[in-house]
This record gives structure tokens, C-alpha cells and sequence, in this order.
């Protein structure tokens, strides 16, 4: 198998089917064998029928469904775990990943064999709200600051790479995963190309703004102990300004209080962070149920 192309969707029943017609166009073009396989995150509307009846047209299409939401981390995961390909790549179905685009990396990748993997990264973020702009970008900075895991800023899930790459990532095993961070981490040469996402023919973004904090705390969090180290030093700090005011002043002062009790909580939230993680992963719960998968021989049956 030359090619894996893995298409996380979730309630994508209205851009499903001219997905499959744009990527099926342009892999045909190639002459390369392929497989497609659509990972169904758990959708509420009739997606999943949809990609039954492509699967049922065409051998080269594979399902795997959920048997509830686990959410895009777990999806692309599962599609990596059931992919045969001598390359990877894994796209969005709303249209926003040019198959085109995905046939350029590919060959891009072909041509520079001493490199492993192609990512694109979003050239301008003109389309995105301001607030959402302004947190991205403070993203990335804070991240890139105290993480072991640096990211380029815009950089996406839309990528190509090798199957040893593929092979890194699912020997990790962590439970809460974070994809992006996990791709710089493992190493690898990548090359990092422009691209500027389709507009979207229908509906409207999952990401709200509070889902974008959460991916993006659960990502610093992933590669990083600094915040439990900045809390040390923040109340280290605190606790020495409150011995000064006492030997001066014979009491502490209400600001120097309320400093106090500030960072105590903040303490307290920010380690339950790390806790819940130690919990989630002490329970060994999988990423992700299956319900059921279409296409695969059992030979291919990997989980």
C-alpha cells in the first residue's frame, strides 16, 4: 500500500460525499494504490451512513466508527493505528485540506527522500476573530517558551509523513494526547510548507474559544512542568515579601494576604491539572471504543 489517507470527521454529512469525489479525483491521478479511511468521531447526524455507502462503492475506502464522541485526538490516532500505508497523511473532511494541496506534499515528500515528514502551516489567519487570533498567537509564544515541544505558529494536523513516523507515534501511550506536540517531540526531519485553507462550503467551526483553551492547556501541560515551577517560585516569592512585611512592620499586610491566598489557589488548580492527568491514566481506559469497521480484511483488523 503506497498511501493511507485518514479523514477524522465529526457531523461533516453535508461535505462528506465532495470530499471523497475531490480526493478520489486526484489520488486516481497519481496512479499509486491508496486507501481513505474515514474515522467516524461519534456523529449526530447521518455521516456515518454516508462514508457505509462510499465504503460499499469502493474497496479502496475504509470506516472505522465510534461508539460516542472521543474527540479528533482519538480519531487520528485510531487511523493511524489501522493504516497500512508506506506514507500518511491525515486531513479534515470539511474541505478546508486541498486534496491538491495533499498531492504537492506528497510528491514534495517523494522528491526530498531524506526527509520524513511534510506539514503545512497556515500562512495568514485573516478569516480567524480577533480574540481568537490574539489567543492563538499567545498560544504559541507561551508554549514555545516553556515546552520541550516547540511548534511552528499555524501549524496543522495536515500532513504527510513516513510509516516510521507513524510507527513513533503509536508506540507512545499516553492517554491524553496532543498530536501537534507529539510530532515535534518524536524528531524526525520535517519541512514545513505554506498553505492557505479553503473556505468552508458549509457550517461553521467545532472549535469554540473554550475549547480552543482547553486543547491548548492540555497541550503546554503535555510537554511542560514549568507552571508547576513558576507557582514554586511565585509563592517562594510571596512567602519571603511576607516575612520582610512581618519583621518590619510586626504584621502582614491585607495585599500581602490576599497575594497569598491568590497563589494558593491557583496552585491548587494548576496541580489538579497534572493529577487528573495521573488519574485518567492510571485507570488504563483506551482512547477510543469501536463500534465498527468497514472495508478491513482481518488480516488488516489491528484493534
Amino acid at each position: 500500500m503506497r498511501l493511507s489517507v485518514i479523514v477524522p470527521c465529526y457531523n461533516e454529512s453535508d461535505s462528506v460525499n465532495e470530499f471523497y469525489e475531490q480526493i478520489t479525483k486526484e489520488l486516481k491521478k497519481k496512479k499509486i494504490t491508496y486507501e481513505i479511511i474515514f474515522v467516524d468521531d461519534g456523529s449526530k447526524d447521518d455521516t456515518e451512513e454516508k462514508i457505509e455507502t462510499i465504503v460499499q462503492n469502493d474497496k479502496n475506502v475504509k470506516m472505522i466508527s465510534f461508539s460516542k464522541n472521543f474527540g479528533k485526538e482519538a480519531a487520528m490516532l485510531a487511523g493511524l493505528e489501522n493504516s497500512n500505508g508506506d506514507y500518511v497523511s491525515i486531513m479534515d473532511a470539511d474541505m478546508q485540506h486541498s486534496p491538491v494541496t495533499l498531492m504537492e506534499m506528497y510528491d514534495k515528500l517523494i522528491d526530498n527522500p531524506d526527509y520524513d515528514v511534510i506539514c503545512a502551516y497556515k500562512a495568514k489567519r485573516s478569516d480567524d476573530k480577533p480574540l481568537k487570533r490574539v489567543l492563538t498567537s499567545l498560544f504559541y509564544r507561551v508554549n514555545n517558551k516553556i515546552s520541550d515541544a516547540k511548534l511552528l505558529p499555524g501549524a496543522s494536523d495536515f500532513r504527510i509523513f513516513k510509516c516510521c513516523v507513524k510507527d513513533a507515534i503509536i508506540s507512545l501511550k499516553e492517554k491524553n494526547r496532543f498530536l501537534k506536540g507529539i510530532f515535534s517531540w518524536i524528531g524526525f526531519n520535517t519541512i514545513y510548507i505554506p498553505y492557505q485553507p479553503e473556505k468552508r462550503l458549509y457550517g461553521t467551526s467545532k472549535w469554540s474559544i473554550l475549547k480552543l483553551i482547553k486543547y491548548s492547556l492540555s497541550g503546554m501541560i503535555s510537554f511542560s512542568t514549568f507552571p508547576l515551577k513558576a507557582i514554586f517560585i511565585a509563592g517562594t516569592l510571596v512567602f519571603i515579601v511576607g516575612v520582610i512585611n512581618f519583621i518590619l512592620m510586626g504584621n502582614l499586610s491585607y495585599r500581602t494576604i490576599i497575594l497569598f491566598v491568590s497563589i494558593i489557589m491557583m496552585s491548587i488548580g494548576l496541580i489538579s491539572l497534572y493529577v487528573s492527568r495521573i488519574y485518567n491514566n492510571t485507570l488504563e481506559r483506551p482512547n477510543y471504543i469501536i463500534k465498527k469497521k468497514i472495508g478491513y480484511n482481518d488480516k488488516e483488523v489491528k484493534k
